[in-house]
């Protein structure tokens, strides 16, 4: 009997290593689409089009959507145990993008430069929050190898 249950629990070990290694492979490739969209972003978005009237279109017709998506990716997700805070701090910091976005988006439609100023403060709280999850992925792939 003893035997039989020391045997169900190592099973159940190397189910939860197997399912964390899992999710954390589907959070990679979210995070590299994610990259792949920054990246896109700083090539089209230079110095010559800061004004709002040029980045506003973009983010509308093309970062949001994408942004939008990859959150809806995220929260379809099943973390196993022990990863949902992961889950949940990448889920925080793409609503955030998404609430700075939106605001942008806002402000030029209402002519409220003030919008901009806050989407500027949630993008920084976002980066912030985005060193915190790095910190946190960092911490679960050690757990998971």
């Amino acid at each position: 009997m003893l035997v039989a249950a020391l045997l169900l629990a190592a099973c159940g070990r190397r189910t939860e290593q197997a399912q964390g290694a899992a999710y954390l492979q589907q959070v990679q490739q979210v995070l590299q689409e994610l990259r792949a969209l920054d990246q896109q972003i700083a090539a089209q978005v230079t110095a010559d089009t800061l004004g709002s009237n040029r980045i506003v279109p973009l983010i509308r017709q093309q970062y949001r959507p994408a942004l939008a998506g990859l959150r809806q990716r995220v929260a379809g997700l099943s973390p196993s145990t022990g990863l949902e805070g992961v889950n949940q701090q990448l889920l925080h910091y793409l609503d955030l993008r998404l609430r700075a976005y939106d605001l942008a988006i806002q402000g030029a439609q209402e002519e409220r430069p003030e919008l901009f100023e806050e989407f500027s403060r949630l993008q920084v709280e976002a980066d912030q929050v985005g060193r915190t999850l790095e910190e946190e992925l960092r911490q679960a792939r050690q757990r998971y190898k």
